[in-house]
């Protein structure tokens, strides 16, 4: 029996907590947690607390039961997923702080923040790849499924990432074996949109521009674009990954102004060359080499041209290899 299984059976009280802004790995590895601790013991207490999400998640066992009201309850145990830092989970930091363990589960680089208890694999594809890993496979029910698959789905751009391992795919193949739903998992939560998402992407990709010698593209949108269009950010989480797709380019930044002259930067990697969690993290964010982020503030052409100049960092050495060429 492995910490994990050990610190959930020792705990009669259990909370779940995932990173601001959730996403779909973030949504699979903390429900997906959840079911399985209910299926494998159902007499324990286990919440999941999280900010709302987009709605095309609610079909995700467990979504309606997701706490979105932040708390000062102790529990027993915290179970920290798809974020290393307190400062990934916003408003709930107080129960991870209040809890007599703490449990971290994740896939991204380690930041500063130390943990006793953790379980952190760069490598994987996902953070629900990390959890199924450390499951009794006996106790993966249809409805844990679900939620680990949508998260490998998510995470690994329906397994076109880098990231995808051929044990990633072996997963996958478990999973399905379960009688999920795969096909509709795939076209509900990542490629069918409502119409006003398909007109601000249409929007983004209009105004965007070719920088960096055109070997990266790079688009935004403020707060009044969003207005306009009624969108939030839980609308706009493809759009980078559509601006990665453009043939020739290393790179694509998506930015979206949270507040005034606030903006939340997305960077994806076109090229194995070209690391962008360097760049987040210089900028005091993180992530992946081939997909990262942080938050920056100016308007949107001081935002670009500070992550254009740390990328020229990497992309003008003289042993990059652009797309382009």
């Amino acid at each position: 029996m492995n910490e994990f299984e050990k610190l959930i059976e020792a705990a009669d009280s259990i909370c779940i907590l995932g990173h601001t802004n959730p996403d779909g790995d973030c949504l699979g590895s903390t429900l997906g947690t959840k079911n399985y601790i209910k299926n494998r013991y159902p007499e324990k207490k286990v919440n999941v607390y999280l900010q709302p999400s987009n709605e095309k998640f609610r079909f995700i066992p467990g979504y309606e039961d997701i706490i979105n009201i932040p708390s000062d309850r102790k529990y027993n145990l915290c179970i920290m997923c798809d974020c290393n830092g307190f400062d990934r989970v916003g408003d709930f930091k107080k129960l991870a702080e209040n809890a007599e363990t703490l449990y971290v589960c994740d896939h991204h680089i380690p930041g500063s923040q130390n943990f006793e208890h953790k379980t952190i694999i760069p490598e994987a594809s996902s953070t629900c790849e990390v959890v199924f890993d450390l499951m009794d496979k006996e106790y993966i029910s249809k409805d844990v499924a679900t939620c680990l698959y949508l998260g490998l789905v998510h995470d690994t751009g329906v397994f076109k990432y880098s990231c995808t391992s051929q044990h990633t795919m072996e997963i996958a193949g478990q999973l399905m074996a379960k009688g999920i739903d795969f096909g509709s998992i795939i076209d509900d939560t990542y490629y069918t949109k409502t119409y006003a998402q398909q007109q601000v992407m249409g929007r983004v990709l209009m105004e965007s521009l070719l920088v960096m010698d055109q070997r990266c593209i790079t688009g935004w949108l403020t707060c009044k674009e969003m207005k306009f269009y009624n969108v939030t950010s839980k609308d706009i989480d493809g759009i980078v990954s559509t601006m990665r797709e453009t043939r020739g380019v290393d790179c694509a930044i998506f930015i979206y102004e949270m507040t005034n002259q606030n903006y939340k930067v997305s960077l994806r990697s076109n090229n194995h060359m070209l690391d962008v969690a360097r760049v987040a993290s210089h900028f005091g964010g993180g992530g992946h080499k081939m997909a990262a982020g942080c938050t920056l503030q100016g308007s949107n052409y001081d935002v670009i041209n500070n992550l254009t100049k740390e990328l020229s960092k990497q992309m003008d050495a003289p042993e990059f290899i652009s797309n382009r060429t």
